[in-house]
């Protein structure tokens, strides 16, 4: 948006945050009648009201005020100007699914700028259907116009498997292809094209054989995708009835509407840097609400709340911080410590929202034993603080750390006596036990939680755990991967942590493999000298239980 000065004198500041504030109300009016279109989508319903919490965002909100009482700039540059750096906060971020939350905040800039121009953009659904589409990019509230009966499937140049136009794709029912780089030149109007969704491939003019191959594929996913549907209230039990903690990985508050309808128990991990690098004046309060959200509505269930992961990747680029090896470096609990109110403020907030349901707190990226007593201490310190001012606290918050370096993994004997549990963070300990930077596309290819050096940590560390008498979860991606359940169950994982939307993928695996197969397959696993080799024996011993289109799904990603 192009920077104009608006005129002298308070009443043209007055006017201009009128304005400001009228294209927000009405925004917000335009995002809740997307969300009620999207109420038969669990996920449609939720992702727009995240855009409705980022639109109402004090903070924001205050930032674009700001910058037009102090700079005397029209709104429309306001706004473009502080989404922007929102934006590029999360184009910064490595981790795949952290960075393209700048979808959202792009959109909801965008609607509200079309606000203050006073334009609109044709919606996608008035076109004449059905038709295949191809596109450089699609917003979130793009993809929520879509039905099944006008779109038969769409692919992007843009995005990413965790996007929000790829997830919305997936509770549409619309197969969808994101990230092909050039795909816009190689098709032309009027072509056949067969989007699969499964294994993340668009066929261009296809022959008859291909036509026929994929027809009988989409008949044999659509049924599994039904009985998948109905397992969201049914245990999470293997076959000879062990039952398996199944929680939900969160970024945002809202998402815990949605956990048991998914089939899922309580929350895994609540990753709380989002709140803070959508915001980075983010405060108590802002923090405080979105806890007892989460724990209000999931009550008794049990929230493991997180503390910030910033650092690495996750700066601010007005941060100032540069390093050669940002990922070795300043980062995660070592940001906290170093930052004590920081660190201090949202204990506060998690400790005064502990009375509203079953909260634990766990600190990230440990590596040795002084950081576990200083964070007890600070701990502690707070509770005391808020104690002396009468501020209630619920009366026994377990204190839990991930495990994601070689460090902590090896030295968990002298870990696990000042903690309450331990979860294991797998893209973490893999990305440092294998000298991979998991963000880098010329060593992606070396980055696999498969890996012998990992599995044999994460048995390590369940035995010194179960020793202790506590208890292990894994929170890491591997934990939503089909073929990696049999082998944490039989290493003896007592709670898998995994994204919402991945829960009845989980919940089937574990409800056809019994304990003593998994057992034996972990057994074997552990002898297996690469993770090709323990994904095929995976592969061969669930063979006939599970979902054949789903395993495909995971060996292809």
């Amino acid at each position: 948006m192009s920077r104009k000065r608006i005129g002298e004198g308070e009443e043209a500041v007055r006017a201009e945050l009128e304005r400001f504030r009228q294209a927000v109300e009405l925004t917000r009016q335009e995002l809740i009648g997307v969300s009620e279109k999207a109420d038969q989508l669990v996920v449609g319903r939720e992702l727009f009201e995240v855009h409705l919490l980022l639109v109402q965002d004090p903070a924001l909100i205050a930032s674009v005020e700001r910058m037009i009482e102090e700079q005397r700039v029209n709104a429309e540059f306001a706004v473009g100007s502080v989404l922007r750096d929102a934006v590029s906060r999360f184009e910064s971020i490595a981790d795949p699914y952290l960075r393209e939350r700048s979808a959202d905040v792009r959109d909801v800039g965008r609607r509200i700028v079309e606000k203050l121009l006073g334009t609109e953009r044709q919606a996608l659904d008035r076109e004449a259907g059905p038709f295949v589409l191809i596109a450089g990019d699609l917003d979130p509230s793009d993809t929520a116009g879509l039905t099944r009966d006008i779109v038969l499937g769409f692919a992007t140049e843009k995005g990413g498997a965790t996007s929000h136009t790829a997830i919305l794709a997936r509770s549409l029912g619309i197969p969808a292809v994101v990230g092909l780089t050039g795909l816009t030149d190689d098709v032309n109007p009027r072509d056949t094209v067969i989007i699969d969704g499964i294994h993340g491939k668009v066929v261009v003019r296809p022959d008859e054989g291909e036509l026929l191959f994929y027809r009988e594929l989409k008949r044999k996913f659509d049924s599994i995708e039904e009985s998948l549907c109905s397992l969201a209230g049914e245990p999470a039990v293997t076959s000879d009835g062990h039952e398996i903690e199944l929680a939900a990985n969160i970024e945002f508050s809202q998402e815990a509407d949605h956990v048991r309808q998914y089939g899922g128990k309580g929350v895994g991990l609540f990753r709380t840097e989002f709140l803070r690098l959508l915001s980075p004046s983010a405060d108590e309060e802002s923090q405080y609400s979105a806890y007892v959200h989460v724990l209000e509505v999931l009550r008794p269930d049990p929230v493991i709340i997180r503390t910030f992961d910033l650092g690495g990747d996750k700066f601010f680029p007005d941060s100032g911080i540069s390093e050669a090896n940002p990922f070795l470096g300043w980062r995660s609990v070592r940001v906290c410590l170093d930052r004590p109110e920081m660190l201090r403020s949202q204990l506060r907030a998690i400790l005064r929202a502990s009375t509203h349901g079953n909260a634990r707190v766990m600190f990230p990226m440990i590596t040795d034993l002084e950081q576990v007593l200083r964070l007890r201490e600070i701990l502690d310190s707070v509770r005391a603080g808020l104690d002396d001012e009468g501020v209630p606290v619920a009366g026994d918050i377990p204190f839990g750390i991930m495990i994601e370096t070689p460090a902590a993994a090896i030295s968990i004997d002298l870990l696990v006596e000042h903690v309450d549990f331990v979860s294991i963070g797998t893209n973490d300990l893999t990305q440092y036990t294998l000298a991979v930077d998991r963000g880098s596309k010329l060593v992606a290819k070396l980055f696999d939680p498969f890996h012998p050096a990992v599995l044999r940590q994460i048995r390590d560390v369940v035995r010194v755990v179960h020793e202790a008498g506590k208890w292990v979860g894994v929170c890491g991606e591997l934990a939503g991967n089909p073929l990696a359940v049999p082998i944490l169950l039989g290493l003896g994982v007592d709670e898998l942590s995994v994204a919402t939307m991945l829960i009845p993928e989980v919940k089937r695996m574990i409800r056809v493999i019994s304990m003593s197969d998994a057992r034996m397959v972990a057994e074997k696993a552990l002898r297996l000298p690469s993770g090709a080799e323990i994904r095929h024996l995976v592969h061969s011993s669930v063979a006939g239980r599970y979902p054949q289109i789903l395993l495909e799904e995971e060996e292809t990603e």
